[in-house]
């Protein structure tokens, strides 16, 4: 009996195995094909039918040629600045707001909660035009302002660090009281240096979307020399005469390669983050 019940566990295992080896060469398939593809040299002139995986001829011409034809530095030059100063803002009123929601105490606190909850419900095309006549108004169209200013508010960060707060211990904050720290030095003596792992959640995705963002640059931007990556990307597929996939598919591996890398080694800190949050709750 337990023999067949260790031969019947070993079977589900080897079957959820399988089921998630295929999803993974389902997703993970386009990737390396726009990787390896991206590095063969007679991508430009079309593919064989059937497509084949590995490059029929090996070379960096098409990174040469994209480099060339448009303004990569400047448009990853626009990209990090915007994105850096997003995370920061992100960084330091996402926690501290966070905080305020976990261990402050005032009234109507619970009401709050939910005001910014409620609006993460809001899709964001169904307010894009009433923001972008406002910041045309306020002249900071083509304007870093006016794609960073955005990001003062961000309800997902909040969200994301008052759950994460709420499983550190009220005691410090009590036993500092006692020793006659204020609200401002517990936080930043305390709390905020046992945010780590939700700090590193915050700055991955906070840098995944901005980098990522295409609707409101879209929006704001008419300035090639303004241009995010993923602009720049959607821009140089739209306005080639002819295609060009060898070119096209380079630069969209030098759009990606920065965020991905990136959250290769800092995977872990999201991972937990999110299990204390869970636990918590």
């Amino acid at each position: 009996m337990v023999n067949n019940h260790i031969v019947r566990a070993n079977i589900i295992s080897g079957i959820r195995y399988l089921i998630l080896s295929c999803l993974a060469v389902f997703f993970i398939y386009p990737f390396l094909f726009m990787i390896l593809k991206s590095v063969d040299e007679m991508a430009n002139f079309g593919f064989k039918l059937p497509p084949t995986l590995l490059p029929e001829k090996f070379g960096f011409n098409n990174y040469i040629t994209t480099v060339r034809l448009i303004r990569v530095q400047r448009y990853y030059f626009n990209t990090i600045y915007i994105t850096g100063w997003a995370t920061i803002i992100h960084l330091i009123t996402g926690v501290m707001a966070g905080y305020a929601l976990s261990k402050g105490r005032f009234r109507f606190k619970k009401f709050w909660l939910l005001i910014i909850l409620s609006t993460m419900m809001i899709p964001f095309e169904s307010i894009v035009v009433a923001r972008f006549l406002l910041f045309k108004d306020l002249g900071l169209v083509n304007t870093y302002t006016g794609l960073i200013l955005p990001t003062l508010a961000y309800p997902f960060g909040i969200f994301l660090s008052k759950q994460y707060i709420d499983g550190l211990p009220d005691s410090l904050g009590e036993a500092a009281k006692i020793d006659g720290a204020n609200e401002w030095l517990i936080y930043l003596r305390i709390y905020l240096p046992l945010t780590g792992p939700i700090l590193a959640t915050l700055a991955i995705l906070t840098i995944m979307s901005e980098w990522n963002a295409l609707l409101w640059p879209l929006v704001m931007l008419t300035k090639s020399s303004m241009f995010t990556i993923s602009l720049g990307v959607a821009f140089f597929n739209q306005t080639e005469t002819r295609p060009i996939v060898g070119n096209a598919l380079a630069l969209a591996t030098l759009a990606i390669f920065p965020v991905v890398i990136m959250y290769l080694f800092l995977q872990r800190f999201v991972i937990q983050s999110v299990a204390v949050s869970g636990i918590k709750q």
